[in-house]
């Protein structure tokens, strides 16, 4: 996180936690030791935010830095991993030729679990901890480690679906736990946004969970709850009330200028809401900007262009949009002062993150590295998010529903949106979301949630004909890790489709 001090914190706390490595479990006594001063308790939390953006090692492929970068993005109908990259990882997901035994989905579960464990020895904590700290730091303290297992739990299962829920300090490596259903999974993640709610206060430090967060994820759960699979009609109202209240109470706006939200000094801005946080140190470095960009001399662009827009992205912009040109680029930098020159290579690139071209005034000089963060939430994505959900509550959209998605459309330079039908205006939604949130993260659970990601990645063929040729009805939700499988004794059920592998 900026503007904290990484602990290691594995080596400190997790007793049984012990991320799959050969180190003997730390005692009770020893925890309870450690938990001695309420600066005790804000170090563990630092600890338990890590497995967001953690780039050492294997881990990377877990967190934002590498694998959620790639499964939320990669394989859809905006973005395909390019296909000379060495790296196998990457492709798999963008070709969907993943299996149970892939590196990605793998870490990314393990890195979920990491998370969990390390806020369920918090929460325990700090419910009995007779440490003396004034009663709005416990609360904080118990709402932001709350927002967090939500947080890693929503993402088992957007991806996973419904998956084993555990609340006390569990040694992953003897995981013997069954599946919960998806809607069970669902109700828990709720419940400890509800925590957060009530706890975490309107302002917090940058890079941490505020109350606005947790109400923005509420949004979100309720949201995803509305849509495929299990298209809970009651959701949608849900999703509706929580988004309205960020809209209407919370701390935030859209930036007058599109291209502004993905400037350094405008990521903890009135647009951002919760994002996976990266300096420039060898220990906290992103690749977000660097996965993305044009070719060219690496000097300039450090960019690997591993992940490159499909042209049916750039070609459905409605001309005028001043997004498009901003996301999406067919040239190269070719000088510390910026300037340009068209690739002619008919490729398409994701360029929503521009690194410094001058290495004299960057500051940093990897690629892994870059202090960009990545915006895992912000306010254009709660406008929409409304409007969705209003939309699917009532069948149609009202006067709101129609503001929000015009406040969005009218920063990007488009006309207002009227007169549509119910089903016409959720597909006007679920567009502005690819136009406006592209390369964010997104677009894999929008398309599960709508039931077209199947439909969306085959009619992509011109870009990622791999994919499309590839791609399987049961791809909804990636495959359980055989590994963790084999650790449970078979008590945990594989997803369908992937049984053979």
């Amino acid at each position: 996180m900026k503007n904290l001090v990484l602990i290691i914190f594995s080596t400190i706390l997790l007793s049984s936690c012990n991320d799959q490595l050969d180190i003997a479990p730390k005692s009770n006594l020893e925890l309870g030791n450690f938990f001695a001063t309420p600066e005790d308790f804000d170090l563990a939390l630092t600890g338990a935010y890590d497995p967001i953006a953690v780039h050492q090692g294997d881990r990377g492929f877990g967190t934002y830095f590498k694998g959620l970068l790639m499964m939320g993005r990669a394989g859809t109908d905006e973005m395909y991993v390019n296909q000379g990259f060495w790296d196998a990882t990457g492709k798999e997901i963008g070709n969907y030729t993943f299996t149970s035994f892939s590196r990605i989905p793998s870490a990314v579960w393990q890195l979920q679990y990491i998370g969990i464990n390390r806020c369920n020895v918090l929460i325990d904590k700090i419910k009995n901890t007779s440490v003396s700290m004034p009663e709005a730091t416990k609360q904080r303290i118990l709402g932001e480690a709350s927002f967090l297992r939500a947080f890693y739990y929503f993402q088992l299962a957007r991806f996973y679906g419904g998956v084993p829920i555990i609340t006390e300090d569990t040694n992953l490596n003897e995981f013997r736990n069954i599946r919960s259903s998806l809607s069970d999974t669902y109700d828990f993640i709720i419940n400890d946004l509800k925590v957060a709610e009530e706890n975490i206060p309107v302002i917090n430090e940058p890079g941490r969970a505020t109350k606005y967060a947790a109400k923005t994820y509420l949004a979100k759960v309720y949201l995803q709850m509305s849509g495929e699979p299990l298209k809970d009609q009651t959701a949608a109202a849900k999703a509706a009330a929580y988004a309205k209240d960020v809209i209407d109470n919370g701390p935030y706006d859209l930036e007058p200028n599109y291209e502004d939200i993905f400037k350094l000094d405008h990521e903890h801005g009135v647009e951002y809401i919760f994002s996976a946080e990266y300096i420039a140190t060898d220990l906290e470095g992103g690749e977000v900007a660097t996965w993305d960009g044009p070719p060219g001399n690496y000097t300039y662009t450090i960019s690997y262009s591993i992940c490159r827009a499909m042209p049916e992205l750039y070609n459905s912009y409605t001309p005028g949009d001043v997004r498009r040109d901003h996301n999406i680029v067919d040239y190269v930098v070719i000088d510390a002062d910026g300037n340009t020159q068209p690739t002619n290579d008919g490729n398409y690139y994701a360029y929503k993150w521009r690194h410094d071209p001058n290495p004299a005034t960057r500051g940093y000089a990897t690629e892994w590295q870059s202090p960009f963060n990545f915006p895992l939430t912000r306010f254009a994505d709660v406008l929409l998010m409304y409007a969705e959900a209003q939309c699917r509550a009532d069948g149609s959209p009202n006067a709101d529903a129609y503001t929000a998605i015009n406040r969005v459309r009218t920063r990007a330079g488009l006309g207002n949106l009227s007169g549509l039908s119910g089903p016409a205006f959720l597909q006007a939604v679920l567009d502005e979301r690819k136009w406006e949130l592209c390369f964010e993260g997104h677009r894999w659970v929008d398309l599960v949630r709508y039931g077209k990601l199947i439909e969306a990645v085959r009619a992509s063929s011109t870009g990622n004909p791999i994919a499309a040729a590839n791609i399987k009805d049961y791809h909804v939700l990636f495959p359980v890790p055989d590994r963790e499988i084999q650790v449970s004794g078979g008590d945990l059920e594989q997803n369908p489709g992937y049984l053979a592998n």
